[in-house]
């Protein structure tokens, strides 16, 4: 049964923003957000910040609008993770969590129902120390180096996949330049 379990819901419900503490680089956000998420942008002291800003430059390079970049209720959802955000786009949302840079995802996500839910579980490395992942819908997963996304939306997992397996988004020189 699913209540004896730690189980982590697959979004954060914009009502809950409001309980997150107000930040400080506000400035660095998109002129899109919303006075709500505005409470909840990444901060600058966040130990995943230069990782989520360098991923925002990367798709910002790829067409993506990057409305904000929030704090995640899935920091720490993986063995030894750096962090994890919340990105509002023109494509959609999604979650990206971080490894440190000398890192690489190697997990498989298992899908599982139970009473009309989506119950996901992670096989590999590292490993999943959040408990499995709740969804009331197909949630979608991809994973690039140090970084895993998650969404409930396919195209947008494409486009993800797409955007991260470019040749610039793997070059150095070309992080060097965008961040």
């Amino acid at each position: 049964m699913i209540s004896k379990r730690i189980v982590r819901k697959c979004l954060l419900f914009p009502a809950m923003l409001f309980l997150l503490p107000r930040t400080t680089s506000a400035a660095t956000q998109g002129s899109e957000c919303s006075a709500q998420d505005l409470l909840a942008v990444l901060k600058t002291d966040d130990p995943a910040y230069t990782d989520a800003m360098e991923l925002a430059q990367i798709l910002r390079n790829h067409n993506f609008t990057v409305k904000c970049v929030l704090q995640s209720k899935m920091n720490g959802f993986f063995e030894g993770q750096k962090g994890a955000a919340l990105y509002r786009t023109n494509r959609g949302d999604f979650e990206a969590l971080f490894l440190p840079k000398t890192k690489t995802f190697a997990v498989q996500p298992i899908e599982t129902r139970e009473n009309s839910r989506y119950i996901y579980s992670f096989a590999g490395s590292p490993h999943a120390t959040g408990g499995p992942l709740d969804c009331a819908r197909p949630t979608y997963f991809s994973q690039h180096a140090n970084q895993l996304f998650e969404t409930g939306d396919e195209p947008l997992a494409a486009s993800l996949e797409k955007a991260l397996a470019s040749p610039q988004a793997n070059d150095k020189s070309f992080h060097e330049k965008a961040g």
